[in-house]
């Protein structure tokens, strides 16, 4: 439109300039044409409409060009909202994503938390079934130990063999490391029971069945002693000779609890009941003979029935002795019975033998107020 604007501009200026020049080469008397002057009117009409169509044209250019300006503009604001939706799109499918992969790993969380939780109940449901299956071995095995130890299985090597089997038994079981046991109790009432029973039987065999306890009990005590690891330790040189423990020092010490402290503790009252026990024994032999070798009138009392009493106190001495022995209980200064029985002993003589030798006057001590 701009172009067509400017040829009908050019076209009338060029008729115009045309015009120009004829009416000044033209004669001065030139008689004035009627057709001529209809024709530029006419061309002067022509000129004027299209002075107004370039008019139109320009305004509707103008127009045009506000029009396209207003387009750009909308354009570019359209392109801002776009990118400005493009971009909260690619929000939404983001937050969509990580909606998505927070779900899927909620689910696999809840599946780890169900998988945990059925794991957890069939690892109860095995350590119940562990733990019965060893309670009934554990079961089987303590009554082989309980039978096993209600004999007399003698000794090894100078150690007991009982107290040793319970000993290995117990720190196999991990008894002295739990909360609660039967097995302390079961071993307490064999213990019991034999002492009871030994007093039904003769002298003699009564001592039997009491050194022996006697020898295996303080055995217990001094490995429980090595073993237990709040315990401060007994010395091997005591109750028992340290030849006996000295295989079983290196044993890992463990932290007891209450049973087995109290089975130590037991195993401490039957040492100090099994000693007054044989002490008792041994005075109620020896006691009527001392008594009447020392009423009997020196030098009246007949010295073949004193060496007879002193013959039976050496006899009774020596038998208690080679029991002791016998289970290995570490017993010094044997000679305290080496008593010459074909001499005659007065009363001063007793008062040295029983004051000199402290193994005969702890065993001879008597109820409070006697001499000892």
């Amino acid at each position: 439109m701009c172009l067509l604007a400017e040829e009908a501009k050019a076209d009338v200026i060029r008729e115009q300039e045309t015009a120009r020049k004829a009416i000044e080469e033209a004669p001065q008397v030139i008689k004035e044409n009627s057709e001529d002057t209809e024709k530029f009117n006419s061309l002067t009409s022509e000129v004027e409409a299209l002075k107004a169509s370039l008019q139109s044209e320009r305004q509707a250019a103008e127009d045009l060009r506000n029009a396209f300006s207003e387009a750009e503009a909308r354009n570019s604001e359209l392109a801002t909202n776009l990118e400005n939706v493009t971009r909260r799109v690619d929000q939404l499918c983001e937050s969509a994503s990580l909606q998505s992969e927070q779900q899927a790993a909620e689910d696999l969380r809840k599946a780890l938390s169900l998988a945990e939780a059925r794991n957890l109940e069939l690892t109860t449901k095995l350590e119940n079934v562990t733990r019965r299956v060893d309670q009934l071995c554990e079961s089987e095995s303590q009554e082989v130990l309980v039978k096993c130890i209600s004999q007399n299985l003698g000794y090894d090597g100078g150690k007991p063999v009982a107290a040793c089997v319970i000993y290995k038994c117990l720190l196999h079981w991990r008894s002295f490391e739990v909360e609660r046991t039967n097995i302390f109790d079961r071993i307490v009432k064999i213990i019991a029971s034999a002492i009871e029973v030994s007093d039904s039987y003769k002298v003699s065999d009564n001592n039997e069945v009491l050194a022996y306890w006697l020898s295996n009990s303080a055995m217990l005590v001094c490995v429980l002693q090595r073993t237990f690891r709040s315990s401060t330790m007994l010395s091997s040189k005591g109750l028992m000779s340290g030849v006996l423990v000295s295989y079983l020092d290196r044993q890992s010490q463990v932290v007891p609890k209450c049973p087995a402290m109290l089975f130590k503790k037991q195993l401490i009252d039957f040492l100090q009941k099994i000693y007054g026990m044989m002490r008792d024994n041994l005075k109620k032999e020896i006691l009527p003979h001392l008594e009447y070798c020392k009423q009997a009138p020196w030098p009246f009392s007949n010295p073949k029935e004193r060496i007879v009493h002193w013959q039976r106190i050496v006899g009774s001495l020596r038998s208690y002795l080679n029991i002791m022995k016998a289970n290995n209980h570490p017993i010094r200064g044997g000679g305290f019975i080496k008593i010459n029985a074909a001499s005659d002993v007065n009363d001063i003589e007793l008062s040295q033998l029983i004051h000199e030798k402290p193994s005969l006057s702890f065993l001879l001590s008597r109820e409070e107020g006697s001499p000892s």
